[in-house]
């Protein structure tokens, strides 16, 4: 089955989980220490092929990273900060979203996962990234995987897994 080759700016969208910090909602408020799901919604930026380009758009490799666009990690409304959390762990007492603070540095850079990369085509050596390549976005408590790279930037060029 061939797939298409991961390009700069493609996107890459999934969940991860982040500590954090904030109130309950409790009757006095108290303090609130957990971890909480998150909407990664960014896109391949650094790291990318400075030998090989697609439309004159450079190809991501296994050593290329993803980042978050500022607008994401900004509070109250940034999907990936603390007031959007979801999923707390402990679930009770409830926090209080608008308190919430994300703990985890750095936030908002992606690495491909161990199983991604073409198994055929490489550039220098390196493993090109391919549409549906696993990738281990900022989770502050070490999960792997938890998004995927689509291929969206160039409609073309495919590899045979």
């Amino acid at each position: 089955m061939s797939k298409l080759v991961v390009v700069e700016g493609d996107p890459v969208n999934g969940t991860d989980r982040h500590n954090v910090t904030g109130m309950t909602t409790s009757n006095p408020p108290v303090p609130y220490t957990g971890t909480a799901e998150f909407t990664y919604s960014g896109s391949m930026t650094q790291g990318l092929s400075d030998l090989v380009r697609i439309d004159d758009v450079p190809v991501a490799l296994v050593t290329s990273r993803s980042t978050l666009p500022p607008s994401e990690t900004a509070p109250p409304l940034g999907r990936h900060s603390g007031p959007t959390g979801s999923s707390f762990l402990p679930p009770a007492p409830v926090p209080q979203p608008l308190s919430l603070v994300i703990t985890d540095v750095p936030l908002g850079t992606g690495t491909p996962n161990a199983a991604a990369g073409s198994a055929l085509l490489t550039i220098n050596g390196v493993k090109v990234l391919l549409d549906g390549d696993p990738i281990d976005t900022c989770s502050g408590i070490g999960a792997p995987a938890g998004s995927k790279v689509s291929a969206q930037g160039q409609p073309f060029i495919t590899c045979t897994a």
